[in-house]
């Protein structure tokens, strides 16, 4: 049916494909750039749901805009008024709920900046000390009320803005961070990451397709081609985007050139067939007919084995993976969909109706001699390439237990930008220390509560070893009015005077919160205190309600998901997988067959974890399923195209010609995936840069795998089933 409305209508097909494309062109116009931890949590998850709660209630955390002031002495007086004109600036600024500076607190105290260079050390050294981490830096804290990431984004601008053209005493060095501020940084840079990772992919797909594509299309221009159908699909997909709701965002902003590469694979396939067909004399629309015939069932088991693996992301938890999982998916669908409507319209409409004549050459090129000589030793060490899978696949699995997880996402971005900078250069000054906080639950705030919280922070910090001390709302009055307060009238005057950051810090309502501040390293560590410091919430006795959040805890999470989503997504792409190969070809043993070699591609790119220490990532857990999903398309070629040989040839023969005539194929594909998935190494973000490495290496040993594994397994099967289809007496010895 296909091929008959690509006969008949080929510019229809063309005129609607191009309707669609100013479509998507429009469309693109309101895609959204953001750049939230939000996306790596499902709403429903409760210990992200607590972090938001705690963030909220106490205006502390990752909502926040902080000012980096640097100079010799940040509390010179003419530094000090230099904050408060800056401050009133700010003040007037849409969404800006309350500002805090040094310069503030002394005004709050004293009604004004006092003249005495010694008072306001002392009272700063007494109530400044958060935003005075050393002699050299202040910091200006803003707690902000957008929400949205246009509102933050917008917000961030103007204040960067202001803080750049505010004239400044000389000597003092101003910058701006804090997670809205990082955020729209980051949006910008995801903004560059797309147009540079998206045209070097574009101009690697040129270079490679004219030098491996080139001689296999009858005039060079057309070897070009299958780009034009992979450039399509990205558009089609990225005007996808606003009707699906889905931003483009640290993750997702990778699909488009992997995209590229991806999609190319099934307009090379089904064009290298026709072009075979049109080289051995064939018509036109006989070519076109046979070509669709003969390629579609592989490129649709090729599409759907991708599909299943970018779909099992979904399986992941984590809204992030879903999106990039979906937009691939949908991606390659619109690409095989392109691949058997448009190409073949594009094909009938430009392709001369003439009969070619056939070259009595050997058409046997270097590639394919290789191949073949690759495929007979293969077939010949069987046993020896059987080992050698069982060893590697036993290896990966050793080195996926010992790779370590990244679960900061504030290392998933580039690391030179100025907000990231900043806080870098606090961590240095101060130390980077990992918090817990415990929000705990009270009938009434008290000064036995505050008294009995104190309490429970001393003896956590007494009973674990991570724990390096603790800040509670008891220890803050002592530090502001030199001791705690005898009754409940005077804590509630005390509670009065505190600057509001401190207050606001350790009150909301009737909760009060302790924060633990530890040394954990690593996930396993953060896991074990975690659930260490509940227990010491229960022994201690605390019989009100409590929780534990703040970012570490959140850290942690992620840690969990990234486990357990990697779990979920290479079960349910296995189990998917084979079922749709049995559904194909009702045989365990062609279901399984693609299955083995891409199990050692995923041991081999665990193992190049390991040896090489590259850590696990939110975005390198998707790679055994995608793996899955990408790897088998080779194998799933391979196979088909020795099923149909083997219905003629012995199995020597029928693995020589399947090298040499879908070899060159899948070679290309494979290096037009390379150049896809390459393109993420130049890309600002580190997160992408692992999951190129990790993704050329998957694709070379996939690759190599299905020359290799996928011949080797054929030839053990032919061992126990002699006869796969209803072969002829041909063979090596009479072609």
């Amino acid at each position: 049916m296909i091929v008959r409305i690509v006969q008949r209508y080929p510019f229809l097909i063309i005129g609607l494909t191009l309707s669609l494309l100013i479509f998507s062109l429009y469309s693109a116009q309101h895609v959204v750039y953001e750049y939230k931890i939000d996306t790596f949590f499902s709403k429903d998850d409760v210990i992200y749901r607590q972090y938001k709660l705690f963030t909220k209630d106490f205006r502390v955390g990752s909502e926040n805009i902080f000012i980096f002031v640097k100079s010799e002495d940040v509390t010179n007086r003419e530094v000090l008024e230099y904050m408060l004109k800056l401050e009133k600036e700010l003040r007037h600024l849409k969404y800006v709920e309350n500002i805090v500076s040094p310069a503030s607190i002394l005004v709050s105290i004293y009604g004004k900046l006092p003249e005495d260079p010694v008072v306001i050390r002392e009272t700063l050294k007494r109530y400044g000390g958060d935003l005075i981490p050393t002699d050299t830096l202040a910091l200006i804290s803003i707690s902000i009320s957008a929400t949205e990431s246009q509102q933050r984004n917008e917000l961030a601008k103007q204040i960067e803005d202001i803080v750049k053209f505010s004239p400044k005493p000389a000597g003092v060095h101003v910058s701006v961070t804090g997670s809205p501020v990082m955020g729209y940084q980051i949006m910008k840079s995801i903004q560059k990451s797309v147009r540079l990772t998206t045209s070097a992919s574009a101009i690697l797909m040129v270079v490679i397709l004219f030098l491996v594509f080139s001689g296999v299309v009858r005039r060079k221009i057309f070897a070009l081609v299958p780009l034009l159908i992979s450039i399509l699909s990205v558009i089609f997909v990225y005007g996808a985007m606003p009707i699906l709701g889905i931003p483009m965002t640290e993750v997702t902003n990778g699909f488009m050139p992997i995209l590229i590469g991806l999609a190319i694979e099934y307009a090379a396939q089904l064009q290298s067939r026709f072009e075979e067909e049109r080289k051995e004399g064939k018509r036109t629309d006989e070519s076109i007919g046979i070509a669709i015939r003969s390629t579609g069932l592989a490129i649709a088991l090729a599409m759907l084995t991708t599909v299943i693996g970018f779909l099992s992301m979904l399986f992941s938890g984590v809204p992030a993976l879903g999106w990039f999982g979906i937009l691939s998916a949908l991606g390659l669908i619109v690409a095989f969909i392109l691949t058997l409507t448009f190409l073949p319209a594009l094909l009938k409409i430009t392709d001369r109706d003439v009969k070619v004549e056939v070259s009595e050459e050997d058409g046997t090129g270097i590639l394919e001699r290789s191949l073949s000589v690759l495929a007979k030793v293969t077939a010949k060490r069987f046993r020896t390439i059987l080992i050698l899978t069982l060893v590697v696949i036993a290896f990966g699995f050793y080195g996926y237990t010992q790779i370590k997880l990244e679960t900061n996402p504030r290392n998933y971005v580039p690391q030179d930008l100025p907000a990231i900078v900043s806080l870098k250069e606090l961590e240095r000054l101060v130390g980077g220390q990992h918090y817990y906080v415990v929000i705990l639950n009270v009938d009434r705030l008290d000064l036995n509560a505050i008294k009995r919280a104190d309490e429970l922070g001393r003896y956590i910090a007494q009973r674990e070893s991570y724990v390096d001390n603790y800040e509670s709302l008891a220890k803050a009055i002592v530090e502001f009015y030199g001791r705690m307060p005898s009754n409940d009238i005077k804590l509630e005057m005390v509670l009065q005077k505190l600057p509001p950051y401190i207050r606001d810090k350790f009150i909301s309502g009737n909760q009060i919160a302790i924060y633990i501040a530890s040394h954990v390293k690593s996930f396993d560590e953060e896991e074990k205190l975690y659930y260490s410091i509940q227990n010491d919430v229960r022994y201690f006795g605390w019989k009100d309600g409590f929780y534990v959040s703040g970012y570490t805890p959140l850290l942690m999470e992620m840690g969990r998901l990234m486990l357990l989503g990697q779990s979920k997504m290479t079960i349910a792409a296995y189990i998917l997988i084979v079922a749709l190969m049995f559904l194909v070809y009702r045989s365990i043993t062609k279901a399984v067959v693609p299955l083995v070699s891409i199990t050692t591609v995923i041991a081999i790119v665990n193992a190049f974890m390991f040896v090489f220490g590259i850590k696990q990532t939110m975005l390198s857990t998707t790679m055994n399923s995608m793996v899955l999903g990408l790897g088998i398309d080779f194998s799933i070629h391979v196979l088909e195209r020795y099923l149909e040989e083997r219905k003629s040839y012995d199995p020597m023969m029928s693995v020589m010609r399947t090298v040499e005539r879908t070899g060159k194929a899948i070679t290309t594909s494979a290096l037009t995936m390379a150049g896809g998935f390459g393109a993420l190494l130049i890309s600002p973000f580190p997160l992408m840069q692992t999951f190129g490495v990790l993704s050329l290496v998957a694709i070379i040993f996939s690759l190599l795998a299905s020359l290799t594994v996928v011949p080797a397994f054929l030839m053990i099967t032919e061992m126990f089933k002699p006869k796969l289809g209803t072969p002829s007496p041909r063979g090596v010895e009479n072609v």
